[in-house]
């Protein structure tokens, strides 16, 4: 009867020794696949907790190749438990976790081994050598952060050079859009007060135009009821007055389409519905409508269309000549899209149509008064101007150029990368292109959005977007990955993803020594 109970308390004290294993270079014993810092949670003095909480289980079943807990914890050394962790101490290199259901499974995972103890791979631990190589670029790394960051001290004293001469420009912008916005009002003033006199020694001349106008509209109208009499009497043969149907076609002036025939739709454009038409109607309506067609029998007149069409060739030989004499005009006028004076248009034309033949006094007003729009134009262009450049400082300075101003120079300066068939270009804080060794136009592969490196290092990745559309596809962007180096200059360009696009760029501006990566790349192994 007793032989079950020595038989149990053997088979404890086996698997409380077998789970337990002293890892090389360290004194604390801890089961298998245990870290040392996890080694605390597994005491063989007394029962095991998951780590979730859920139950507590006898010391015995850790690592006992059965899985306990739903975490995972109570199977560390094991591949019993899908979501555990298996520990690798990897000594003289750096420490490794590896999901449990690699442990035993015939593939190396840890340089030292320690995965395959039951698997009958044999391990080679090669973890002094590749403790080796990574201190030996840990050192390079270091090296280089250290060099990369006398170079960043430049950039960001440059940098906040830069930033307090933005400040001081704004300021001064600012002072010169007062004083320039002033002298606008005041120009304003005086072509409104000039115009005023202007317009007042014009209307003498304008009543008399405006008379000359009604004279030559009533003249006009004289002269069209005379012709319209003379034709209407002459195809009023029996001169009563009324033009009949055999009065109509045997005038043959009313053949539109000239087919020699008078059809029922011409009959109808000219006299509507009416079978004759009467002196008063021939004068008020059908003499419009008959002019131009007698006008063209003449050779007086054109047809609308090939007036058109000769309008037409006449300006596009006109754009053509001003785009040969002018090729490249400059933009900056158009840019700012000031509107021409409607009061200097009309003053012109006026000027025009009476070919200067003003009284002395009223052209010296002229004079005064479109001297004076011509000035409070230029005010209003520079008050533009000023108000475009504060636009651009106040961007700038809104713009995120890292913690100590150290992107800041970067700004607006473009590198470029080439490989079998494109040409890439990155300016910085402003849009990445791309454009085919074989010619054609520049593809936009985005436009500078924001940083993209997250909590840990924000400034690790920039982020460029809405760039040109993907046929069939969404619009191209850019991440560019910053890395320490001691020259800034793009290392690669790929495209991981269909419009999606990767680039990495070194520059100083990245060795800061107190970030994660200068960290992690100087920390010593074990």
């Amino acid at each position: 009867m007793i032989y079950p109970t020595w038989i149990n308390q053997f088979y404890s004290v086996f698997f409380i020794v077998g789970s337990f294993i002293t890892y090389v270079q360290s004194d604390v014993p801890r089961p298998r696949g245990v870290s040392l810092s996890k080694a605390p949670l597994y005491s063989p003095t007394k029962d095991f907790t998951c780590f979730d909480g859920t139950i507590t289980i006898p010391f015995s079943y850790v690592n006992d190749d059965y899985c306990d807990c739903f975490d995972g914890s109570d199977e560390p050394g094991t591949s019993a438990c899908l979501n555990g962790f298996f520990h690798c101490t990897n000594a003289g290199h750096r420490p490794l976790n590896i999901p449990s259901s690699r442990v035993n499974d015939g593939v190396c995972d840890c340089c030292d081994g320690t995965d395959e103890y039951a698997s009958g791979e044999t391990c080679v631990n090669s973890c002094e050598e590749l403790g080796r190589e990574a201190r030996a670029e840990a050192q390079r790394m270091a090296e280089l952060y250290k060099a990369g960051s006398h170079l960043r001290l430049e950039l960001i004293e440059k940098g906040n050079a830069k930033r307090n001469e933005m400040a001081e420009q704004l300021q001064q912008l600012e002072k010169d859009k007062a004083e320039a916005v002033q002298l606008k009002d005041e120009k304003e003033n005086l072509k409104n007060m000039l115009e005023a006199k202007e317009n007042e020694a014009l209307k003498v001349y304008r009543e008399a135009e405006e008379q000359e106008k009604q004279r030559k509209a009533e003249e006009e109208k004289q002269k069209s009821i005379k012709e319209a009499l003379e034709h209407f009497n002459k195809y009023d043969t029996n001169h009563d007055d009324v033009l009949t149907m055999d009065e109509i076609i045997a005038a043959q002036v009313f053949d539109k389409d000239h087919n020699g025939n008078l059809e029922s739709e011409e009959l109808t454009y000219f006299f509507g519905e009416n079978e004759s038409v009467d002196k008063e109607t021939f004068v008020t309506t059908t003499w419009s409508l008959l002019k131009p067609l007698l006008m063209v029998k003449d050779g007086l007149f054109k047809p609308v269309e090939e007036h058109e069409e000769l309008e037409q060739e006449d300006a596009d030989e006109a754009a053509g000549d001003l785009d040969t004499e002018y090729p490249g005009q400059d933009d900056e006028a158009s840019d700012l899209d000031l509107p021409q004076d409607d009061t200097e248009e009309q003053e012109q034309e006026a000027e025009a149509e009476h070919g200067n033949v003003y009284d002395e006094e009223t052209q010296k007003l002229v004079d005064e008064a479109t001297e004076a729009r011509r000035q409070h134009t230029d005010a209003e262009r520079t008050v533009r101007e000023i108000e475009a450049n504060i636009r651009k400082i106040q961007q700038n300075l809104e713009k995120d150029y890292g913690l100590q101003q150290e992107f800041a120079t970067l700004d607006g300066e473009c590198w470029e990368y080439e490989d079998k068939e494109y040409v890439y270009k990155l300016c910085v804080f402003q849009k990445v292109t791309q454009k085919s060794k074989n010619g054609g136009a520049e593809v936009g592969l985005g436009n500078w959005g924001e940083w993209a490196g997250g909590d840990q290092n924000k400034y690790a990745i920039m982020k460029y977007t809405n760039g040109v559309s993907c046929w069939n596809g969404p619009s191209r962007m850019t991440t560019v990955h910053i890395s320490c180096g001691l020259e800034t200059k793009l290392l690669s360009v790929t495209e991981p993803f269909r419009c999606e696009y990767k680039m990495e760029l070194s520059t100083p501006a990245a060795c800061d020594e107190s970030s994660p990566s200068a960290q992690h790349s100087s920390h010593d192994e074990l």
